[in-house]
């Protein structure tokens, strides 16, 4: 890639549409209870984490034997060659985390323009600090542990369209339900998984920021969308449709396809690895159902936003029954 497509593809135009709010009436409690929490709970990512111990070395990043558990390629694999898969998944895993931080980063600085309301501004605010935090603290772990691979080309899609929308509905919908509930299953797996005492650290501390972010997106439009015109809501629920069908790894057309790279980077067969772990894996079958069926389902029906019209679109993807 030549220099010049590498800008192009770091760059997303966009026309967003600022919007002031002069009557400084409070409109939604929840998010004033979520300023305040947001407010109290803040913590610097440069002294609550313990920077000094080596990571990867006191207790396994990943537990690579539960990872992939049920897949036919893993059992075969030396204690050495364990080892280096989980350095490199766990740095590919982290890695997209960090990038997922920074699009969050970037939307809830959107956010604070855009969403109309004062109460819902000022938390936005409160949001675009936790993102920075994150950001550095994915950023300071994942150089220690190996190296920051490529964002995943679905995350950036993801991303790109959640940052080149002029709809505030859009982003708080993409960012704060779709890609942060994502966030939050993967970190919940991970968590149970690592016995690195830095990345529980890491992880403890993020988590206790994203229920706050996620709140955020379903108390805000829960308020918008029964108002919504009907052409606009329909646009959110096929965006959200088509983000599910891609980001539910069900065969080798779906999900975070990049993994693969580590796999080949180790001279292995990255896509027959990847169709045993969609096919196989424990640990992605459990991981799609608490991030689908236990979180993000239930909430777009609290939304509504699976109406009749894309309801068998779900089904047929086995997200709905």
């Amino acid at each position: 890639m030549t220099t010049a497509e590498q800008a192009a593809a770091r760059r997303v135009t966009y026309q967003l549409e600022t919007l002031w709010d002069y009557d400084y009436e409070p409109t939604h409690d929840e998010l004033t209870t979520l300023y305040e929490t947001a407010k109290k709970n803040q913590w610097n990512g440069s002294t609550a984490i313990d920077w000094t111990r080596p990571v990867g070395t006191e207790g396994p990043v990943l537990n690579v034997k539960e990872a992939f558990r049920g897949t036919n390629f893993f059992t075969r694999l030396t204690a050495e060659e364990q080892k280096e898969v989980e350095i490199r998944i766990s740095a590919w895993r982290l890695s997209q985390f960090l990038h997922g931080e920074q699009g969050a980063l970037v939307v809830c600085g959107q956010l604070v323009n855009s969403i109309p309301e004062l109460d819902a501004k000022l938390y936005a605010a409160t949001q675009v600090v936790d993102e920075g935090r994150h950001v550095e603290v994915f950023e300071r772990y994942v150089k220690k542990l190996h190296k920051i691979y490529p964002v995943d080309p679905l995350l950036k899609a993801v991303l790109d369209e959640i940052l080149a929308t002029n709809l505030w509905e859009l982003k708080l919908l993409g960012m704060q339900m779709i890609v942060e509930g994502l966030a939050i299953a993967a970190f919940n797996v991970m968590r149970r998984q690592t016995a690195d005492p830095t990345l529980t650290q890491v992880l403890d501390y993020v988590l206790q920021d994203e229920g706050r972010h996620v709140n955020f997106g379903y108390f805000a439009l829960r308020r918008s969308i029964p108002a919504m015109d009907p052409d606009k809501r329909a646009y959110l629920e096929d965006f959200t449709v088509n983000a599910c069908d891609q980001m539910y790894a069900r065969d080798e057309r779906t999900g975070f396809r990049s993994i693969q790279s580590v796999w080949n980077e180790m001279g292995w067969d990255g896509e027959k690895i990847w169709k045993d772990t969609v096919a196989n894996s424990v640990t992605t079958k459990h991981f799609n159902s608490f991030l689908f069926q236990d979180n993000l389902m239930p909430r777009l029906q609290r939304l509504g936003l699976i109406s009749e019209r894309v309801a068998p679109r779900y089904r047929a993807l086995g997200l709905l029954s």
